[in-house]
């Protein structure tokens, strides 16, 4: 009984129409996924660019230590781009936007999904040691339910343990990458490498989120996430540059004044900004994957407890057999010919 308590209250069943009405928006998955490719491919020609304008700068300062350079920029652009983007397209997304031709096909397609990211958890646990990210009694109610096949026990847990021990991660993930570029780029003192360093990093801080979580978001959401990635590479390197001209101006005589102390104090200044600035973006990038992960599973749980009544279910079997009356009108045709 006490077990029972734990679980969250259940979700408010809707009609397929209701559904639809709220939820359910026209959208050009064929046009997202051509532009979701093109912001990934827009990602790694910044990457690139960034670390080939250092290893050129390097190349300048010694020939020597400028090849030597090749070798980290070729690793970093296989390890923080080419790596997370492949390990990003593996992951499964929920099917949230459905009519009455596919919704059954979506909530199969859902429960799959939530009966794998359950396996994922359980098979996790048992082969890790101490790595926290599971409470130990959630997996074990969650393997209960795996093993006596029982769909609504498994969705109630898998939704509190995301809302528990998922967002307690996602949040400790999203401070550890932030932080991470916001010293990495306060250290860097350089345009190109604040921006590739923040392409990398937030992309690998998407991966990191996904894998937390198990599956991905749609096509047309992911889209804007990488959209966003290349908003804040560009938005770094005009920080970069332009943060020095906003410090000199605010410090006015002050620095000059002062010295090498001042010029140590204006470049301190700088960075710094240079670094809340990387960071906060990163914070906001990391959010909006999170919202997104958040709002689709959601979708599926409420989708998942949709009820059909008469007019549903006719009207779902009459389009249907539309369905299979163009199909085979089709096929008719193609042997004709």
């Amino acid at each position: 009984m006490e077990e029972k308590k734990n679980l969250p209250a259940p979700v408010k069943k809707l009609t397929l129409e209701e559904y639809k009405a709220k939820y359910s928006k026209p959208r050009n998955y064929k046009s997202a996924r051509i532009f979701l490719f093109l912001f990934a491919a827009l990602i790694g020609v910044i990457v690139f660019t960034c670390l080939l304008l250092v290893v050129l700068r390097i190349y300048e300062i010694n020939n020597i230590a400028g090849y030597i350079a090749i070798a980290p920029a070729v690793a970093a652009f296989i390890l923080f781009y080419i790596v997370p983007l492949v390990k990003i397209s593996r992951l499964e997304a929920f099917q949230v936007n459905v009519d009455s031709r596919n919704v059954k096909a979506a909530q199969a397609h859902n429960r799959r999904l939530r009966e794998l990211l359950a396996d994922h958890m359980i098979e996790f646990t048992a082969s890790t040691d101490n790595i926290g990210w599971y409470d130990e009694g959630r997996i074990g109610r969650l393997a209960i339910a795996r093993q006596s096949k029982n769909n609504d026990d498994l969705r109630a847990i898998l939704t509190e343990i995301y809302a528990t021990d998922v967002r307690v991660n996602a949040n400790r993930i999203i401070r550890t990458a932030a932080t991470k570029v916001g010293v990495f780029t306060a250290l860097s003192q350089s345009d190109q490498l604040d921006a590739a360093i923040v392409a990398m990093y937030e992309l690998n801080l998407i991966k990191d989120l996904l894998y937390l979580y198990g599956y991905r978001p749609s096509e047309p959401r992911l889209m804007r996430i990488y959209a966003s990635v290349v908003r804040d590479a560009l938005i770094s390197y005009g920080a970069s540059a332009s943060t020095p001209t906003i410090v000199n101006s605010i410090t006015g005589n002050i620095a000059p004044s002062l010295g090498i102390l001042g010029g140590i104090l204006s470049t301190v200044i700088g960075s710094a900004s240079q670094g809340m600035i990387n960071g906060a973006l990163t914070v906001v990038i990391g959010l909006q994957t999170k919202k997104y992960l958040k709002h689709e599973y959601h979708l599926q749980d409420l989708l998942d407890g949709v009820e059909f009544d008469a007019e549903d279910e006719s009207v779902l079997m009459e389009e249907v057999k539309t369905d299979i009356g163009k199909s085979m009108k089709d096929v008719r045709k193609k042997q004709k010919a």
